[in-house]
């Protein structure tokens, strides 16, 4: 796959934006949610996990375009 640096800048971004606000929605779901009613907050795991890999993907494709757009002339 060939992306601009560009490209792997927003995706950089993008993966780190969406580790920072799923990160802090896992927290306030454990201060919270878990504590006050643990069945409805089971609910919310796999959607906070789903999104937290999908921030680390972002973040992966992000760092590894940008390290092969460094050594593309």
């Amino acid at each position: 796959m060939k992306i601009t640096r560009r490209t792997s800048n927003v995706l950089l971004v993008m993966g780190v934006l969406m580790l920072f606000m799923w990160l802090t929605r896992a927290y306030t779901w454990y201060a919270n949610d878990l504590q006050a009613s643990p069945y409805l907050a089971l609910v919310h795991v796999p959607i906070i996990i789903v999104s937290l890999v999908i921030g680390g993907y972002l973040l992966f494709l992000g760092i590894r375009g940008r390290r092969a757009t460094r050594r593309s002339p």
